[in-house]
This record gives structure tokens, sequence and C-alpha cells, in this order.
């Protein structure tokens, strides 16, 4: 006290400069605070300023756009719809085949935004819309760079698709009507064959019995099931014998069984020439005469040349071609014809004949 009386001081005032003290040292720390956060904020301003300025110089160069000019505000109310410009597959599939690159069809799907519409656009949340974009990039980058003829690409696979399934269509058609027409065919010969199957069935029980005198025959179908893929059995019953296949009975009735077979098909259709080559050979006397019997009968329909060593077929014929050998190594060919008006054979004509040395 005596202190601070010498020097002039009053006691009361040392108490009120420790308080401003403080007071100034607080209000130094808090400046000392902002200044810092002042000194980081204008860091981050000139890095955003640095990487807007990075943004602006690589829009302007990828895009030709100046962004300045650009209404974020717009350009994010129409980003909910439809871009301008842009071409389907159905476009591209309606364009006319001469045209290049089909023209892109407008689709507009939200309409003109009002004022209220862009004021709430700043209230926008943007790290959603910012994944969305980081998200497109990299599925963007995925897709690899961009195919400038893919549109010509697609015409022209478009075209060959359409000309492979008209080729597609057309063959199926064809094989719809190749089928019908087999069907058809196969109905017609169903029919046809039956129908001739039958009649021929019934020539041959007439002539079996003709040629034998008596007995039975009859012919059978292997597979019932399918006429046009079945086999045929000929079953053959000469007088006095059992009812039994072609193949048990003997040689000469085999041979008479195949003629009565031939000329049951010969009365069905006949054929202008036939031509037997030994069919007599294993028949006996007996069965010679019904086999040139019957012969006889139907030359009103065929012509028939007979290969023959038997005597009584030569008899029956209208005419005689025949080879012989009166001196070693000569063959002669002779003709003769029997004049059924005379009764006679009618000698060689002049020239008729000739000889062959060997």
């Amino acid at each position: 006290v005596a202190l601070a009386a010498s020097r002039g001081e009053r006691p009361g005032r040392d108490a009120g400069a420790e308080s401003e003290d403080r007071v100034l040292s607080v209000e130094r720390d808090r400046l000392r605070l902002a200044d810092g956060r002042l000194k980081g904020l204008e860091v981050s301003l000139a890095e955003q300023t640095s990487q807007c300025g990075f943004i602006v110089e690589k829009v302007q160069a990828d895009h030709q756009l100046d962004v300045a000019e650009v209404d974020w505000r717009l350009q994010l109310w129409l980003a909910d719809g439809e871009p301008e410009g842009v071409a389907s597959y159905d476009d591209l599939e309606d364009a006319d085949e001469d045209s290049a690159r089909p023209a892109p069809k407008t689709v507009v799907r939200r309409g003109e935004p009002a004022a209220e519409d862009l004021a709430a656009m700043e209230s926008t949340d943007w790290p959603p819309l910012v994944r969305e974009i980081s998200e497109l990039r990299d599925r963007m980058a995925g897709m690899g760079s961009v195919n400038l003829v893919a549109v010509e690409e697609y015409s022209s696979l478009r075209e060959r698709h359409d000309f492979l399934t008209k080729q597609s269509d057309d063959l199926w058609k064809a094989k719809g009507e190749l089928t019908k027409a087999i069907e058809e065919l196969n109905e017609t010969s169903l029919k046809l064959f039956t129908e001739t199957f039958e009649q021929v069935r019934k020539n041959f029980k007439f002539t079996f019995e003709r040629l034998f005198v008596g007995g039975t025959a009859d012919l059978t179908m292997v597979q019932a099931e399918d006429p046009l893929e079945s086999g045929i059995e000929i079953i053959a019953q000469p007088p006095g014998t059992k009812l039994r296949g072609i193949s048990l009975l003997s040689g000469g009735q085999r041979t008479m069984t195949a003629v009565a077979l031939l000329f049951a098909i010969y009365m069905v259709k006949p054929s202008p020439l036939c031509v037997l080559d030994e069919l007599d050979a294993p028949l006996d006397d007996a069965n010679v005469n019904r086999f040139t019997d019957i012969i006889r009968e139907f030359t009103r329909f065929s012509q028939f040349l007979v290969i023959t060593h038997n005597k009584r077929t030569v008899s029956a014929a209208d005419a005689i071609f025949g080879a012989t050998m009166q001196e070693k190594g000569v063959t002669r060919l002779f003709s003769m014809r029997f004049n059924k008006e005379r009764d006679e054979a009618e000698p060689n004509q002049p020239g008729a004949g000739f000889t062959m040395a060997r």
C-alpha cells in the first residue's frame, strides 16, 4: 500500500487492468483462430477455383460448350426427361435404307419449368447426383471407345438379317408345300396301288386256274399296316396239293405260277412287247401246251418274243428266227414265217439269211 501510494496510483485500478488484459487476450486468441480459418478458406477457395477452371476447360475442350452460358437449373430440370436428339432402335429400323444416318426423334417429357420449379433446384441434394455421375462415367468407360460406324453396321446387319429371315421363311414354306405334295402323292399312290393290287389278285386267281386247270392261288401283303412298304407273298395250291407258298413248289409249278402272275399283270396293263427267255425249259409237254395256249390268247394285246429249245413252243410260233451250223465253223442265220391260210411254212426270201464264219 505504501508503494502504491508513493507511485501515485490508486489500489482499485489494478483489478480493472487485469480484467481488460484477460479480455484482450481472449480476443487475440479468437482473432488468431479466425485468421487461421480465413487462410484455410482461402486455400480451399483457391483449390476449388482451380478445379472449376480445370472443369471449365475440359468441358470446353470435350463438348465445345461455354459453361458460363449453361443454365444448370434448367439442365437439372430437363435431366429427368429424355434428352433431345435420341434415336431408338425402332427409329433405326423405320429409317429409309438409303439414309446413312436416321434423323433423331425429339422427345420432351417434362415440359418447360416454371419459376418455382427453378427455385426448387437450389435445394438439390448433390451427393446422390455426384454418385450417379460417377457410376455413369464408369459404365461409359467400360463400354470402350465410341464406334462411329455403329449405325451403318447395324443397318447392314439388319439388312442381312431380313434377307436370311426371308430365305428361312421361303424354305419353311417350301418344306410345307413339299410335305403336302408328298402326302397327296402317298395318298394317290396308296389308292392306285390298292386298286391295282386287288385287280391283279383277282386276275391271278383266274390265270392260275387257267394254266393249272384247277387249283387256287392268292396274293397277300406281308405288312398290311403300310401297303406301300409291304412285301407281297404268293400262295399257290395246284390241283391235288395243299395250300402253300411258292417256295415249296416244284420247278415246273413255280414257272407256271410265275407265268400266271405275269399274265395277271398283263390283264391290268398290257405291254407292247414281252421277251421270255427259255421260260418253258422246266415244263413238261402238257404244261408247254397250256403255256403256248395262253401266250396265243394274249397276242391280241402284245407281241411275244420267246427264246426256246422246245419244239412244241417253236411249232406254236408265227415266225421263227434260228441259227444252224451246216459246216464246221460256219453259222447260218435263217428266218421262217408260218402261213396260217395255207397251213404251211413260207420259203425264205432272197437275202433273208446270211452266213457268219467263226
